[in-house]
């Protein structure tokens, strides 16, 4: 088992998910101070089960999540995974899994998820993967930082928790405790036990007695029994005969009853004949009467439309009249913006001539200043050129002066030096052969530094592009990640919000609040307390509209929509029973088998014709077969349209004999009478539920795109994650060719400027050489005829500086005038800009008036079509007046008529009503007789009802006393009493048995019962006290045998570290001795641990004598002789040598090296000596505050680098 990787999200100053990866051997992080290099070993601790925030550098749990910066906001949790190889077989972790990752996660509000690969697990589970392997939370393998030198600092007792995980009994402790545990509670169950038994005991004796008395009592009880049921067979019989002869009397009564009934019937029938033809007759009289208030409805209608169409003439005719008067002011109005366009435009032609002016101006002064700017050009121009000749001039004046000086020297040192200026020429160019090679291996390596980073740059840049198009769409989706969220909870906050309305009916009355809550918990009963049928709920509950009818349907149902549905009549009467009993008011009710449904009247038919109509109201709504009557009878004869205006006129046609409701809630009564105003949106109890729905649909909608709001967003973080990774690596490998191209440039630099001074040195004592040679005889002459150049060339160098300085004088001159002129041009320019923009407003305002005037005359021409179309309106209105009165006339006409044809009728309907009062004269005599018999059949019934009611009392007495029946009786052999003696007989046993059973008192016939489960109890407690007992020896037992098995493992252990512990020390400190011993011998699994180490000559009584470096070594060396015992799948060392001295550092580093064959260690460290014994080095930097990077460098690929090129690496 090795660690392959950790990964670092959250934690600390590690916001962005940081990976590192883990080869076999050593790694080395390093980094500057606060860089957060330990947060690392922090987080390997923290996954693997820390619980202490001290451990972790924190006072806090939360310290953990990063807190965020100035311009990053902090984090909602940390996260940290660490993966594990476990496909060695000889060191393998107790996992099925040949690779483990471990993660831990931790919540700003306080709550931890812990996951064995991405199984959630509990933090016992974490614990007991890592026992005994020495890497759990209490193990060796973490050293924090300024930890090494504790193990020395500790009491001798809190040394103990490295040298039990060394040696191995994490494991055995642990199954100790577990067995102490079982062995708490095997005690607390027997003491718990115990006490239960004690009481049961003391309750044996006493139940036993009252055992005792309750058999007697069952005694008495069969007697008084037998008694009872004997006095029940013989009363029941006494009433059943009683019972036969009351009967027989009431079938004579009944017979003379129905004679008397039938002759009554016989005048009844008579009358009822003349009553249907009288009905008929007067009938007939209605119907006239209808058609006569109908016709007078229609004399009133046709009344009222030339009412109205008188009022429609004048209203037009006003029309009219304010067409012209708005004709006559848009008139004026288009004279007045006629005046302000001429007037704009005048206003804009001096503009425009103004800005001519200022433009002549501008340009007049734009060719002034161009000159200057040509004067300003060609003086300096002479000017660079004077500076051009005087350093020509400088030059060979230094020329000249060279050669004099070479002339004179060689003339007073004659020739005995030229063959030393030959040897001198020689060296000179030697060197700069050697150099120019040094040189040119320095150029090479330096243009493929610069090649590298011309390629990289080229490369980051594109990258950095790409990353900005990643990072802005990122950013994009998670602005509309975030809106669609925000909307996501907004309609599912509403939706909660609606769902408990509706769940707790709060939208309804209090009492059917009342009565659903009631029927919920099962407390609508009957006076008897029997359950109630099914209550369905209020009527909303059971029905559905369509979206588009719901505002219809509720003002057509009004306040039955609240009404509750039940089953049946007795339903309801248990639902008003328990409101009145609770005071909560009144409820109506609608029970299916009593609602009757309705059928659609003929008005509700004729609306049907009319124009608006959509359906019956009943049509409009859809629930269960069941539910139809009640619906019908609340909407059959209720019609729907789509507005108010086709709703009047339908009404009215009908004669207002049928309700009807639009579509947006306004309603005509019957009668005439109209409601109606607004209705607010989803107010409704059916409206909200259809905006539930709608809800619920917006809300799938919102889950679905954020779903894919979130791959989208991941899939962008995944390629931004990938590109940062691949621009991280490049500005990596940038930086390190930066470097080393900045440690080869100085160099080259300084060989070319070496190799140039050489060879210019080289020249001129060639020529110097040659020229001595050459003319040597001509010295003195070519002195002279230098000595006179020489003093030309100065006097020529003056002349050319007094030009100079001439020309210098006018061109700055030149360029304050320039300048002045530039002040002009800009305050022109103001002005000619200030002139445009008042010609561009006055433009506007001008184009405004243009676009005013059309607008004008548009309404001009839309008043005369009005005009023209109110004028046709009053001609069609006139006419329409004049068949009103036709109508009217014709209607007057058949008015009449129908009231002399309902005069005729009426006379015939008083001929019936002296024929049928005969009739009822005879009906009058039968009636008296019927009384009569009526009153005897009565009495007859009423001494029957008496008999049945005393039968019904004693009826169920068997039953409710006995729970039999009359043939059970008998079947059981209880004989019926046959005469009056033997039933006083049995009073007086039901007697004495009841004055016994008074006399015992109170008795508990459950005693025998409850004896006999108590008894059994109590014995199985006694067995169960038995076996706690023997498992409390048996736990005792294995606590002592893990003892002797962790006593014995752990001084094997103890004492092989003692053996390497003075071994290693002898090594790493070159001589010395060292040991640990054990302060208490005789007590090993308590005992505590003591540390005595000597370096080569020293005398040291005491630990605390050392130096800070020497402890921290000691501690080291006892950390070396552990991993040799038990070495540790990886070790995380956090700058445990930062105390050494470099030689020390040196002995640490390769001790390292000599273990990482075995054990995987990952250092935190500062120091060289350290990281030359890496194999892979992390560097961590900050390169913004608070936010920590993570570099890689895998050590071999810079191997064949030299020492001055990794000098830029390590600083």
């Amino acid at each position: 088992m090795y660690l392959k990787s950790l990964e670092l999200y959250g934690f600390k100053s590690f916001p962005d998910r940081t990976k590192l990866l883990f080869e076999k051997g050593t790694t080395i992080i390093v980094g500057p101070n606060g860089s957060g290099k330990s947060n690392i070993s922090d987080a390997m601790k923290w996954v693997l089960g820390e619980i202490s925030t001290k451990s972790i550098r924190g006072s806090k749990m939360e310290d953990i999540i990063f807190s965020g910066t100035e311009t990053r906001k902090p984090m909602g949790f940390a996260e940290v995974s660490v993966t594990f190889d476990n496909t060695d077989p000889e060191n393998r972790l107790d996992c099925v899994y040949d690779e483990v990752t471990v993660t831990r996660r931790y919540y700003r509000v306080g709550e931890s998820e812990y996951f064995i690969n991405r199984r959630a697990v509990r933090l016992r589970d974490i614990y007991q993967l890592f026992m005994n392997t020495g890497i759990g939370r209490d193990g060796y393998s973490i050293i924090g930082q300024g930890k090494i030198a504790e193990i020395i600092s500790r009491k001798s007792e809190e040394r103990r928790g490295i040298f039990e995980d060394a040696s191995g009994i994490a494991k055995f402790r642990f199954q100790k405790n577990e067995a102490e545990r079982n062995l708490g509670q095997t005690v607390d169950n027997l003491t718990r036990v115990n006490d239960v038994f004690v009481e049961i005991e003391n309750r044996v004796g006493p139940l036993e007695k009252e055992a005792v008395k309750a058999k007697r009592a069952i005694e008495l009880m069969e007697r008084k029994k037998e008694a009872d049921i004997r006095l029940w067979l013989y009363d029941s019989e006494r009433l059943r005969t009683a019972v036969e002869a009351a009967v027989a009397e009431l079938e004579k009564a009944d017979f003379d009853f129905r004679n008397i009934s039938e002759s009554l019937e016989s005048l009844q029938n008579q009358s009822e004949t003349l009553l249907q033809r009288s009905q008929s007759n007067k009938a007939s009289s209605e119907q006239l009467l209808g058609r006569i208030r109908e016709q007078t409805r229609l004399i009133y209608t046709i009344q009222s439309d030339r009412n109205l169409t008188d009022r429609n003439i004048q209203h037009t005719n006003e029309l009219i009249n304010a067409a012209d008067e708005s004709t006559a002011n848009y008139r004026n109005m288009l004279s007045g913006e006629k005046e302000l366009t001429e007037g704009k435009q005048r206003l804009i032609e001096e503009y425009n001539k103004t800005l001519g002016e200022l433009n002549a101006e501008y340009e007049k002064l734009g060719d002034e200043r161009e000159a200057l700017d040509n004067k300003v050009r060609r003086l300096k121009s002479e000017c660079d050129k004077a500076f051009t000749d005087i350093s020509e001039t400088e030059a060979q004046l230094a020329e000249l002066r060279t050669q004099l000086a070479v002339l004179r020297n060689a003339s007073s040192e004659g020739s005995d030096k030229n063959d030393s200026v030959l040897r001198e020429i020689d060296e000179y160019e030697k060197a700069v052969k050697d150099l120019g090679i040094q040189c040119e291996t320095k150029e090479k390596l330096l243009g493929k530094y610069n090649s590298n980073i011309a390629a990289i740059s080229e490369k980051l840049t594109g990258l950095n592009e790409k990353r900005s198009e990643l990072n802005a769409l990122r950013e994009q989706n998670m602005q509309a990640l975030s809106r669609l969220i925000i909307a996501r909870d907004t309609v599912s906050q509403k939706i909660d919000t609606y769902n408990s309305i509706q769940k707790n009916f709060d939208e309804y009355i209090s009492s059917v609040r009342f009565v659903m809550n009631q029927y919920a918990e099962g407390k609508i009963t009957d006076r008897n307390g029997n359950r109630c049928g099914t209550i369905y709920g209020p009527l909303s509950k059971v029905i559905s509209v369509d979206d588009e009818y719901i505002t219809a349907i509720e003002v057509a149902l009004g306040a039955n929509i609240q009404n509750i549905v039940v089953d049946d009549a007795e339903t309801a009467k248990a639902a008003m029973f328990a409101l009145k009993r609770a005071e909560k008011g009144r409820a109506t009710f609608f029970p299916i088998d009593s609602m009757k449904g309705q059928s659609a009247s003929r008005e509700t038919v004729d609306a049907g014709k009319f124009r608006g109509y959509i359906s019956a109201a009943d049509k409009l709504v859809e629930c269960e077969e069941k539910f139809a009557n009640i619906i019908s009878s609340l909407l059959a004869r209720t019609v729907v349209f789509d507005n108010i205006d086709n709703a009047n006129y339908a009404a009215k046609a009908i004669g207002y004999r049928v309700k009807i409701v639009t579509l947006d809630g306004q309603q005509v009564n019957v009668g005439g009478s109209f409601t109606g105003g607004s209705t607010g949106r989803n107010n409704g109890i059916l409206s909200r539920a259809a905006e539930i729905r709608h809800m619920q649909d917006s809300l799938e909608a919102y889950e679905k795109e954020i779903a894919d709001a979130r791959n989208e967003l991941d899939s962008t973080d995944a390629a931004i994650e990938d590109i940062n990774d691949e621009i991280s690596e490049n500005e990596n490998n940038k930086g390190l060719m930066e470097a080393m191209a900045g440690t080869v440039l100085p160099a080259v630099e300084k060989l070319r400027a070496q190799i140039d001074a050489n060879k210019t040195l080289i020249e001129k004592m060639n020529s110097d050489f040659r020229t001595v040679k050459q003319r040597r005889d001509e010295y003195e002459l070519r002195i002279t005829d230098l000595s006179a150049e020489l003093a030309g060339l100065e006097n020529k160098a003056s002349e050319i500086k007094a030009f100079r300085n001439e020309r210098n004088i006018e061109m700055n001159a030149a360029e304050d005038a320039m300048g002045e002129t530039d002040a002009k041009i800009t305050e022109l320019y103001i002005k000619i800009s200030g002139m445009k923009k008042d010609i561009e407003t006055e433009s506007s305002l001008l184009e405004a008036s243009k676009t005013r005037t059309l607008e004008i005359q548009a309404n001009i021409q839309s008043m005369a079509v009005k005009k023209t179309e109110y004028t046709a309106t009053v001609r069609e209105l006139t006419e329409k007046l004049k068949l009103s009165d036709i109508a009217e006339k014709e209607a007057e006409e058949l008015l009449t008529k129908l009231n002399s044809e309902r005069a005729e009728i009426e006379n015939e309907g008083s001929e019936f009503e002296k024929r049928i009062s005969e009739i009822n004269a005879g009906t009058k005599e039968l009636m008296a007789n019927k009384e009569i018999a009526f009153r005897a059949r009565t009495l007859t019934e009423s001494k029957l009802e008496n008999l049945k009611a005393e039968q019904d009392k004693i009826a169920p007495m068997l039953m409710d006393d006995y729970g039999m029946t009359r043939a059970d009786a008998l079947k059981l052999g209880y004989l019926p009493i046959i005469s009056d003696e033997e039933r006083r007989s049995s009073t007086a046993i039901q007697t004495e048995c009841r004055n016994k059973l008074r006399a015992i008192g109170h008795v508990d016939l459950d005693a025998v019962e409850k004896y006999n489960e108590l008894k059994k109890r109590y014995d199985e407690m006694l067995v169960q006290i038995t076996d706690l007992r023997e498992s409390e020896a048996k736990i005792r037992a294995e606590i002592k045998e893990l003892d002797k098995q962790m006593e014995k493992t752990f001084l094997d252990a103890f004492n092989k570290i003692n053996e390497n512990f003075g071994r290693v020390f002898s090594e790493l400190f070159g001589g010395g001795h060292a040991e640990i011993l054990l302060t208490e011998p005789d007590d090993v699994l308590s005992s505590g641990i003591e540390i005595k180490a000597a370096p080569p000559g020293k005398i040291i009584k005491s630990l605390m004598q050392l130096s800070g470096g020497e402890q921290s070594f000691v501690a080291i060396a006892l950390f070396f002789a552990t991993l040799q015992v038990n070495p540790t799948p990886f070790c995380i060392l956090d700058e445990i040598e930062a105390a050494l001295d470099d030689a020390n550092v040196s002995r640490f580093a390769n001790y390292i090296k000599r273990y990482s064959e075995e054990t995987q260690f990952i250092i935190i460290s500062h120091r060289r000596g350290t990281m030359e014994a890496a194999e892979r080095l992390y560097g961590v930097t900050m390169p913004e505050r608070g936010i920590s990077k993570v570099l890689s460098l895998v050590i071999s690929e810079i191997a064949g680098k030299g020492d001055k090129e990794l000098d830029g690496l390590f600083g």
